[in-house]
């Protein structure tokens, strides 16, 4: 054959198997685009995986199948494939622990009531302060089962404690049938990974940056004004961010290789977040036509240069391909010496101060952007692929844990829920008593989650609850018709998969459970504790659900009264918190990179309360407001981060003209922020807030003491740029500072900052 023949041969065979490749793609099969759909794949999971839990229930023979599925149900909340070994071992650890505890006490202290009820405080309060506090990690599900076991020992150990070895035992199968169910469908059907969904949601945000970039230094040169699609760019970025913040928050939890590498993707959300708001830095930038003409072709090299990193790090590759190569220093190299030869020339000498101040504000924002990109390039390669060993993780900084107070409340609130329903057992052994202890206990310590996954915390919970007992009734009334009909092991399965499916499908896309969800998840524990494959007596599900109404309404009142989580009130904290690191980022204390990424959370968090605020007082004007106050503070953050980035820079011939001034800046900076704190402790607004005109004014005074006497003349461009640059940093933050100050003092938050909205 010869070689044209050959080559005409493998060219049909292409031709062939490109057509094959087309009409392969071209032809779907029916159920794809269903099964494509997140929510109905999580759907499917909940049902198998519960379906999987009841079989084995029910081969094992063991006694309350309902905790194997209230099992699934807490395990398969959180979706991610982490290391399967090392969660089996951690929650079946914890199982063992919890079980061993409740038998301990109810063994041992169920007739001395002083003894058993504060040891079974403590625990359960310790147990939900480890499972909640941060950081997250596996270790955290292992708490839970802890509490979640001992509740379920002790619940059932006190009706009948010469048998609680026994009651220990079934509670730890039955939980562990959960576990393993639970950890076997997420393993093996349509696993999600943390890791790969990060990375996707981390170039969705670069992507979002890109379009932003376009846009601002399309203006930035002259060629148009920035369009009104900004704001909307503005909002899809604040989406991306939400998405990767919950991803940190969720995934650490259950993935191993992610919460190794912890330390990375807080590096990388808060470069992506500090990269952003130096993009829209660009807007405050002029650059006089004069000075555009000289330097045009080298700045729309540095922009195209921007651009393509922009490409390269938002681009799709595979996990072992290693990212293209970037022009960004070798472009920049090029534009600086541009700059240098001009200003040698005295093309600036005759530029007038305020050009001058503007042609490095823009200098300095793409300075800043290209060595963002390159942090970014860095810890881009630094967050493991799926499938490949993971990089050495970043040092930690060594400090002692800190407590986390919010989680000590919320511990101290589940325990003393879990001991009121307890007294109630042991005092008048209401109906349904069995559910009310767990019931009480969930629903308590679950507050901050429900925030985050769009619910209101503790407002109008009362609300809440009235609304929830009256539809615990209409179940009440549908179960008793419905029971003959799943008197038969089919149709119970059947409706167990439904019940399922729809609390996969609901909470596919959510951050978290919110009450709703959860109220759903445990009418499920209570439908299949009655066991209606079998006739139940109607007096014994009345009984249920009204400990279920027990338990709630505990539940209700402990959380509402005690240490309420409201969302003003987590607004609140996190912007005290935002205040307090912005200052210790200007004092210059340790764990700078722990505070920078805190700062990129902290008002994500803060904004996404600020939208559960419903009380009258706080109007759709008044939330605009607040958004805007968050906005106005993520842009402080990143215009500190920069200052305090750059300080040290100062030529040491200014130091004595300039750094006085800077530091009275700098203390003027902090006593602002605390009287910022102040307003939000206080909850009022309506109060005079210091300015810095005055210290601005000082600082131009001495700049232009320094032009005067000409201490930088014949010096090297560097010394003048980096004068000039560093005023402008200050100007920047201090000009941030007034518009959050300007924000604050419109707020209203006298109206609605308490605890108002029962």
């Amino acid at each position: 054959m010869t070689e044209v023949e050959t080559h005409a041969k493998y060219a049909a065979r292409g031709s062939f198997a490109d057509l094959s490749t087309k009409s392969l793609r071209h032809w779907r099969w029916p159920l794809q685009d269903v099964l494509g759909d997140l929510r109905i794949r999580s759907g499917i999971k909940f049902g198998l995986a519960a379906l999987l839990a009841l079989y084995v229930a029910e081969v094992l023979r063991l006694e309350h199948p309902n905790w194997s599925i209230l099992t699934v149900l807490s395990m398969m909340s959180v979706p991610y494939v982490g290391s399967i070994s090392t969660l089996a071992i951690t929650q079946t650890l914890g199982a063992i622990a919890g079980a061993l505890v409740g038998i301990w006490l109810v063994g041992d202290y169920a007739s001395t009531p002083a003894i058993f009820l504060p040891l079974f405080f403590f625990v359960l309060a310790f147990a939900a302060y480890k499972f909640g506090r941060a950081p997250a990690s596996q270790v955290s599900l292992g708490y839970y089962l802890v509490g979640f076991t001992t509740i379920a020992v002790t619940t059932y150990g006190l009706a009948d404690p010469a048998q609680v070895w026994q009651t220990g035992v079934n509670r730890v199968l039955e939980i562990l049938d959960g576990v393993m169910s639970s950890l076997l469908v997420t393993t093996l059907l349509w696993p999600r990974y943390a890791q790969e969904e990060f990375v996707e949601a981390g170039r969705a945000a670069l992507n979002t940056i890109s379009k932003l970039f376009s846009v601002h230094m399309n203006a930035y040169l002259g060629r148009q004004k920035a369009p009104a699609e900004v704001e909307q760019i503005h909002r899809a970025f604040g989406e991306r961010l939400t998405v990767l913040r919950n991803l940190l928050k969720v995934a650490s939890r259950e993935s191993t290789v992610f919460q190794a590498r912890l330390s990375n993707h807080s590096a990388f959300l808060a470069s992506v977040t500090h990269l952003f708001h130096l993009v829209l830095d660009l807007s405050r930038c002029e650059l006089k036509t004069s000075i555009l003409r000289r330097i045009e072709p080298e700045l729309e090299a540095v922009a195209a240069a921007i651009s393509d990193e922009f490409d390269i790090l938002a681009g799709p590759h595979r996990p072992d391909e290693k990212l293209g190569s970037s022009r960004l220093d070798e472009t920049f190299a090029v534009f600086e010496g541009k700059v240098s030869e001009l200003w040698e020339r005295g093309a600036f000498s005759s530029t007038q101060l305020h050009r001058k101040f503007a042609f490095c504000q823009g200098s300095a924002v793409l300075r800043s952007l290209r060595d963002e990109l390159n942090n970014i390039r860095r810890l881009a390669q630094g967050l493991p692929p799926v499938g490949q060993p993971a990089p050495e993780p970043k040092p930690t900084s060594g400090s002692l844990p800190t407590i986390d107070w919010f989680w000590v409340k919320i511990g101290v609130k589940g325990a003393l829920a879990a001991v009121i329903s307890i007294l109630l057992l042991m005092w008048i052994n209401p109906p349904g008593a069995p559910v009310i202890p767990l019931v009480a206990w969930l629903l308590t310590i679950l507050r901050r989650p429900f925030l985050r996954a769009g619910g209101t915390g503790d407002l109008r919970t009362f609300q809440n609850s009235v609304l929830t007992a009256l539809g615990l009734a209409v179940c009440v009334v549908l179960l008793i018709l419905v029971t003959p009909l799943l008197a038969d092991y089919p149709a119970m399965n059947l409706a167990l998969f439904l019940m399922m499916f729809v609390v996969g499908f609901m909470t596919a896309r959510s951050a978290g459970i919110n009450f709703w969800t959860q109220i759903g998840m445990l009418i499920i524990y209570t439908l299949v504790g009655l066991n209606p494959q079998q006739p139940v007596p109607t007096e014994t599900i009345i009984d249920t659900f009204v400990g279920f109404i027990t338990g709630m309404t505990i539940a209700t009142i402990i959380g509402r009264l005690i240490w309420p989580v409201l969302p003003q009130m987590v607004m609140r904290d996190n912007l005290l918190a935002v205040f307090g690191h912005i200052a210790a980022l200007l004092s210059g204390g340790p764990r700078r990179e722990k505070i920078q990424n805190q700062l990129a959370i902290l008002p994500v968090e803060a904004l996404h309360a600020s939208r559960q605020i419903r009380i009258a007082g706080c109007t759709t004007h008044e939330k605009a407001r607040l958004g805007a106050l968050v906005r106005a503070l993520q842009t402080l953050v990143t215009r500190t981060t920069v200052l305090v980035s750059g300080r040290h820079t100062l030529p040491e011939i200014t130091q004595a003209v300039l750094r006085p001034q800077f530091e009275r800046l700098e203390v003027e900076f902090k006593q602002m922020l605390g009287a910022f704190a102040e307003c939000l402790r206080q909850g009022d607004c309506r109060r005079e807030l210091p300015s810095l005109n005055g210290a601005l004014s000082e600082m131009e005074g001495a700049l232009g003491t320094i032009r005067k006497s000409e201490i930088l003349k014949g010096r090297h461009l560097d010394a003048s740029v980096r004068v000039l640059e560093l005023v402008d940093h200050y100007h920047a933050t201090a000009e941030a500072l007034e518009e959050c100050r300007r924000l604050i003092g419109t707020l209203k938050i006298h109206r609605y900052w308490g605890h108002c909205g029962l």
